[in-house]
């Protein structure tokens, strides 16, 4: 065989087998992958949604993972979106409603669960019957514990 018959078929070879290996998930979507995973098998629904778009947004918010609780009663509904400044109107200063508000009850049990959400919640909502968290999942298992014990906490 010839050098130029050797380099043509290592080349239809590696045309076959490039698009297969790049179809391989790379760490990071594996990661992701097993979180929501572990989710589900914790009883959480996991979605691809936009956040609400809050009136500093210059554009509608692309869509991130939503982890969910549902629950077997109708929730009140509100949405508090994490802001990128601090304002003395907001929720522990970062933290914003969006549209109607809850009760006074129901906002001292959302301050208190805002002090226990992991790193990279940028809001939470609750409505029908279920309460979300809107997360960059950023964290490992027990990261997915947190929130789901923090939603069952905003479903009472």
């Amino acid at each position: 065989m010839s050098a130029t018959v050797i380099i043509l078929i290592v080349l239809v070879v590696a045309m076959v087998v490039g698009p297969v290996a790049m179809m391989q998930p790379n760490s990071g979507q594996r990661r992701r992958e097993h979180l929501r995973q572990y989710a589900r098998e914790s009883g959480l629904t996991v979605r691809l949604l936009p956040p609400p778009q809050q009136a500093t947004d210059s554009a509608a918010p692309s869509a991130m993972p939503v982890y969910s609780l549902v629950t077997g009663t109708t929730q009140p509904s509100w949405s508090l979106m994490r802001t990128s400044y601090e304002h003395e109107s907001h929720v522990q200063g970062w933290w914003q409603f969006l549209g109607s508000k809850p009760t006074d009850l129901h906002r001292t049990n959302i301050e208190a669960v805002l002090e226990e959400l992991p790193d990279g919640v940028v809001g939470l909502r609750s409505g029908a019957r279920q309460v979300d968290i809107f997360w960059r999942e950023n964290g490992e298992e027990q990261a997915i514990d947190q929130l789901l014990s923090c939603l069952k906490k905003l479903s009472v």
